[in-house]
């Protein structure tokens, strides 16, 4: 698997989630909250790197120099991730209306499309489980499953170059 296929790869998995966020909320009455636009975005992060980095077809350097950058991404994603899970285990802690919600719906992005980054939901409201588990219990899933993979091929793709110049020697 070349250096695009795997970018092509990691690009597919973030816009897939995406979209399955979209069904969810305008097919199944799911109401984004806060924390779960700060999610999408993270996701969407990812996918836009992922994307860049397939067209760009980066050597070596540049390809870890992108898996960086998308480990960032998801590092961000995850905390995100984490924290919604806490709100969501101790209500009296919700996001509501505050900070938050106001610097997500006033970014640029919930202006140009709010129909996907525009947060109407309450942070601790439970919604129905898919597949026995919360939405940001499968966002945190996916974001380690995104780490994981990251950092694999971070590791592969340094240690195959080093063991390169090993024998070149």
């Amino acid at each position: 698997m070349n250096r695009r296929q795997v970018f092509k790869a990691f690009a597919i998995v973030p816009f897939t989630l995406l979209a399955a966020a979209l069904l969810l909320q305008h097919f199944a009455g799911h109401k984004p909250c806060p924390l779960c636009i700060l999610q999408r975005e993270g996701f969407l992060l990812v996918g836009m790197i992922a994307v860049a980095a397939a067209i760009h077809n980066p050597g070596r350097r540049a390809a870890l120099a992108y898996l960086g950058a998308m480990l960032l991404a998801v590092l961000a994603g995850m905390g995100t991730a984490m924290r919604h899970l806490w709100v969501i285990h101790h209500p009296m802690f919700d996001c509501g209306f505050d900070v938050i919600e106001e610097v997500v719906n006033g970014m640029f992005v919930a202006k140009l499309l709010p129909q996907i980054f525009l947060a109407s939901g309450e942070c601790a409201h439970q919604l129905d489980p898919i597949y026995g588990l919360s939405v940001p219990t499968w966002s945190l899933t996916w974001y380690v499953i995104l780490f994981a993979a990251a950092v694999f091929f971070i590791f592969k793709w340094s240690t195959a170059s080093a063991a390169r110049a090993a024998r070149a020697v």
